[in-house]
Formats: structure tokens, C-alpha cells, sequence
């Protein structure tokens, strides 16, 4: 019944687009030179004001008694900068299911122009002291304040400490907002637990909390300040890698929801992306680590304001592979055509069903219903967000503070039994239309049409995501060319092969984030606080529906052979071998 010619003459446009892809490589723009020294900048100074922090305001939670003194630190530090005027901005950010009353404090270098050059660093703890982390950033911040106070500059510099970092970096958003409304904002530089003892890959974070990248001259000049400073070349994710942080936005740090804004910003960190273990955080910061990345912050800044424009920023979205960038238009262009063939030949196919009157509407109807245990599932991981029992941090969050625990062993029982009780109404024969007893004919090309459906809708909110689900667009193909149990084992084995690349990606994703057994846990926790929508969840639900429905029709007899029965035979046509006309 499936139209193979119609099928494979729909994949011109994939060999289209793959060679679109291969000739939209750009070369990325040179980093920027630093223009000056950082021998201004002391580390030793920079030490002095973490420790006064981690001892004057310990347990620094966002908005407790411990953040307020800090921010008090700050301003009077910030004070000694004569060049400089000091703000502080108050706002409010829900922590912990919570109002609190959260402040940033900034000091702000008036240059010749008004477009702004923004160095952030966030000051509260989670928990402990954070001495190697943001006490240690607080001192790195405060430090270049000083030395960029006495410096020449031309654009207007602006150093902010932040709060809020627990509740989705709401400080650094709530700073930007207020910058952009009276400067342009040509580049943010986060400066992020520089005092680890311990070094980690990357030191140059771009990753962000949507489909988009990070300016690549921006990420290439703090790479070049970092390997001059630090003496230590920033490691780069794969290009596999990259595509799953696009494919599922899950950028850790103030930078990643900048980014995802459209503001071009990047952080510097000594111990990579991740926040630090507490027993790291909570030790003496490393004087080495401090200064080292304290200059490359320094550097970076220089190099910035010496360019004669912004930082260029390269295609919206891209991949970097070897020293090309692939922009993510191409990327983007490359799933839609790898869609339309499962798409037109599902569509074509449900077409001749109906001509043959083998309702097709009952196997629309039959396919969907193969949704509804993920569709329990889903409903029961937002029905317990919504009572408190899966908690829901907005993102993006440490996941070392949402761990596995009791929440999640209760959670995961519910889940698993709605979607149990939601198979088993599903086995149910109440409803002909939807009965897995009886599939229809049509079921086959009415899951073709859904899961064709559901991959185009994800690849209209994602087209990464949209690239990575297309294979399983192409499952039901498969069971059109014949029925049983091997032909059901078949097909069930391709739909398993389908997800592959999808289940690799989330592997990526969780191994960038040391993850470990925590993973189906925090990507569920994504879900529930919406860093994962509940369209594309919905899309999911459907897609994982359709590939089941293509799998349990596969031991139906096809509509091609069934149909042959029904079509009369034409006149004037022998409808047995011993049939003349006229008798």
C-alpha cells in the first residue's frame, strides 16, 4: 500500500540538504588580542576579600542574613573605586516555593561610549561557605574592579555581584534587563569559581538554556586569555556533543540563560561547568587558581574593549567542527528533509486506504490511543509537581541538590503505575475504534502519519531535537511489507534502532553533567519545571505512541493485499480464467 517510488523520490531534497550542509561551513572569526597588561591585577588581594567573605558571611542562602552582609562587603569595596558609581537593584525571585527579597550590587566605569561591557559574579551559597567558589569569585570581581578603575577604557565597563543563582541565576537576569534598558550590552563575561584547587575542563563555558549558541569570537578571545594566563588550552565538547546541548538546552551557570536571551556572554571558571562538590567548595581557595583566571577575566575585557565593535558572533546557532563552524540553519534544513519522505508517504498511504474504504479515521483513532501510557506518565509527573512531591527548580539548577532520595523512589512507583493502569484501560475493549484487539487495517499508515506528525512538531520547536527523532519517522515503513511475528520482531527491533540517536544524546548530555543514575531523575525534573515544554513533551508522548502503534500492527495482514478483495473487477475484464464476455 505504500508508495516505495513516491518514498524514495522524497528523499531528494535530504541529498539536497546534506549538500547545503557541506557548503555552508564558515570559517570562525580570529579571537581578539588583549591591548594591554594584567599585571595590575593582584591575586592576593582578590584571596583577602574571599576570605572576609567566607568568614563574615557563611551560609550566604539567596536572600538570608549571611547574602545581605556580603552585599555589604561588596558596596564598601566597590566605594574605594573613586572612577566608579556604585547601585544596588532589589527584586524578587521564588526560592524553594517561596517569595524572597534578593539585591544586586554594581559598580559602574563610565567610558566614551555607552555600550557596556558587563562582568558579573554571584555571591550567595546554596550551602557552606563556597569559599573556592562564589566567595572566591566575589574576590576576583572586587579585584578587577580595582584595576579596571585605575585602567583607561572606552567602553562603559560595568561590574555587577549578583544573587539568586539558585533560583535560575534570577540576579544576572534581572541585572541585564536593567542594563540593557539604558546601555547596549556588547558582551557579559561570568566569572565563576575561580579558587578551586583542583583545575577541570572546560574553562571557557558557552552552553545556554535554549537552541542557540554563544558569540564564537567572544568564546574564542576568553579561550585564547585563559591559555595565556592560565597556560592551559580550553578543551571544546564533540561536535556530537554540541548538537545534544542544543538538542536538549541544559547549560549550567548565569551565562547559559544570557545566552539563551540573545546577549553574548560567556563564563570563565577554574573547575569547568559544574558547581564544585562541597567539600571542594568549602576549602581554602587556591591562591594560584584565583589569580590566573582573575587575569584571563582581566584580559578578556581588555581585548573587548580595544576591538573596534562588538565581538562578531557567528551563525545564531552552530556547530564547531574541525576549526569550521556548521550554522544550525543547515542542521535544521537537513532534519526537515530527512522528515518529509516518512511524512509524504504516510500521507499518501492513508489516502489510499480511504479510497479503499478501509477507515482510515478508526486507524488514526487506534494509532493515537497507543499514546496514552506515556500520556499517564506525563500526566502523573506533573500532577505530582503540582502536589509537591517532584520538586520544580527553575532551571537551570545544581543537580547535586536534587539528588535521588525518597521523593524520587515514591515518584517513580506512581509514575510507572499510571502508566500501567493506562495500558491496561488501553487492552480494554470498550471501544471498537481503539481496541488493540482489533486494529485496523489502516493502523499501519495512520501511525506513519502520527509519528510524521509528532517529528515535525518537534522539529518546529527544536530542530536539533527534530534531526535527532527523524529516524523514527521511518519505522512504520517497515511493517507495510509484510505481517507476523518476525516481521513485528523486525520492526520492533527499528524502532528500538530509531531512538538511538536521541538516547545517545541524552547520554551526552548527562555525561557533560556527571549525571550518573541521577539522570532520568533531573531530566524528569527538567520536564516538571518546564525547561522541557509541555508541547514538546506532548510531541514525545505522541511520537513514543506512534512507534508502539507501528510495532503492535506489524502481525496485521496489510491493507495492500486485503484491499485487492474489495475492488470489483473493471468491465470488459476477465474476472476468471474461464470468463468471456457475453456469457
Amino acid at each position: 500500500m505504500v508508495d516505495l517510488r513516491l518514498y524514495r523520490l522524497a528523499f531528494l531534497p535530504a541529498l539536497l540538504a546534506t549538500i547545503a550542509t557541506m557548503f555552508s561551513l564558515e570559517g570562525p572569526p580570529e579571537p581578539l588580542e588583549p591591548a594591554a597588561a594584567t599585571a595590575t591585577f593582584e591575586g592576593g588581594r582578590a584571596l583577602a576579600v574571599a576570605r572576609q567573605v567566607a568568614s563574615l558571611a557563611p551560609a550566604r542562602e539567596a536572600g538570608s542574613e549571611a547574602d545581605l552582609e556580603a552585599t555589604r562587603i561588596v558596596a564598601e569595596q566597590f566605594d574605594e573605586v573613586r572612577a566608579g558609581t556604585v547601585s544596588e537593584q532589589s527584586f524578587e525571585r521564588e526560592l524553594d516555593g517561596e517569595r524572597v527579597e534578593l539585591s544586586n550590587v554594581s559598580l559602574t566605569l563610565p567610558g566614551d561610549v555607552p555600550a557596556a561591557i558587563v562582568v558579573l559574579a554571584a555571591r550567595d551559597a546554596a550551602e557552606g561557605t563556597g569559599a573556592s567558589a562564589s566567595a572566591a569569585a566575589t574576590g576576583v570581581l572586587v579585584e578587577l574592579a580595582s584595576a579596571l578603575g585605575t585602567a583607561g577604557h572606552e567602553r562603559t565597563l560595568i561590574l555587577a555581584s549578583t544573587s539568586g543563582a539558585g533560583a535560575g541565576s534570577g540576579g544576572a537576569r534581572e541585572l541585564l534587563e536593567a542594563i540593557a534598558a539604558t546601555n547596549p550590552v556588547e558582551a557579559v563575561i561570568v566569572v565563576s569559581q575561580p579558587g578551586s584547587p583542583e583545575r577541570r575542563q572546560p574553562h571557557v563555558i558557552a552552553t545556554s538554556t535554549a537552541e542557540s549558541s554563544a558569540s564564537a569570537q567572544l568564546e574564542r578571545t576568553a579561550a585564547l586569555a585563559v591559555s595565556d594566563q592560565a597556560g592551559v588550552e580550553n578543551d571544546s565538547p564533540t561536535a556530537f556533543g554540541q548538537l545534544s546541548r542544543l538538542a536538549f538546552p541544559s547549560g549550567l551557570g548565569a551565562q547559559a540563560p544570557l545566552i539563551a536571551a540573545g546577549v553574548d556572554a560567556i563564563a570563565i571558571s577554574s573547575a569547568g561547568e559544574l558547581p564544585l562538590s562541597p567539600s571542594l567548595a568549602e576549602s581554602e581557595p587556591s591562591a594560584a587558581n584565583l589569580s590566573a583566571f582573575g587575569r584571563a577575566a582581566q584580559a578578556t575585557v581588555g581585548a573587548l574593549d580595544a576591538a573596534p565593535g562588538p565581538p562578531e558572533h557567528g551563525p545564531e546557532s552552530y556547530i564547531e567542527l574541525s576549526n569550521n563552524l556548521v550554522p544550525g540553519w543547515s542542521l535544521a534544513l537537513l532534519g526537515l528533509a530527512l522528515i518529509l519522505p516518512a511524512a509524504i508517504a504516510a500521507v499518501d498511504a492513508l489516502a489510499r486506504a480511504a479510497r479503499r474504504s478501509l477507515e482510515p479515521s478508526r486507524g488514526v483513532a487506534w494509532a493515537a490511543a497507543r499514546s496514552l501510557p506515556f500520556l499517564g506518565a506525563l500526566g502523573a509527573l506533573y500532577g505530582l509537581a503540582v502536589l509537591g512531591l517532584v520538586p520544580r527548580p527553575q532551571f537551570p539548577f545544581d543537580p547535586g541538590l536534587h539528588p535521588l532520595g525518597w521523593r524520587a523512589a515514591i515518584a517513580a512507583v506512581l509514575i510507572t503505575a499510571a502508566a500501567a493502569v493506562s495500558a491496561y484501560l488501553l487492552r480494554r475493549p470498550r471501544d471498537s475504534r481503539t481496541a488493540r484487539a482489533d486494529a485496523p487495517e489502516s493502523a499501519t499508515p495512520a501511525a506513519g502519519v502520527l509519528a510524521a506528525a509528532a517529528s515535525l512538531l518537534i522539529w518546529l520547536m527544536n530542530p536539533y531535537l527534530g534531526l535527532l527523532v527523524s529516524p523514527a519517522a521511518h519505522v512504520w515503513v517497515l511493517a507495510m511489507s509484510g505481517a507476523g511475528r518476525s516481521r513485528q520482531l523486525l520492526v520492533g527491533l527499528a524502532g528500538v534502532g530509531a531512538l538511538v540517536p536521541v538516547a545517545a544524546a541524552l547520554a551526552s548530555v548527562a555525561a557533560a553533567l556527571e549525571l550518573g543514575a541521577d539522570a532520568p531523575w533531573t531530566f524528569g525534573l527538567m520536564i516538571a519545571d518546564g525547561q522541557i515544554g509541555l508541547p514538546l513533551a506532548l510531541a514525545g508522548v505522541v511520537l513514543a505512541g506512534s512507534l508502539l502503534a507501528a510495532i503492535l500492527a506489524a502481525r496485521i495482514s496489510q491493507p495492500a493485499s486485503g484491499a485487492q478483495s474489495q475492488v470489483p473487477p473493471r468491465i470488459g475484464t476477465p474476472a476468471s480464467p474461464g470468463h468471456r464476455p457475453g456469457n
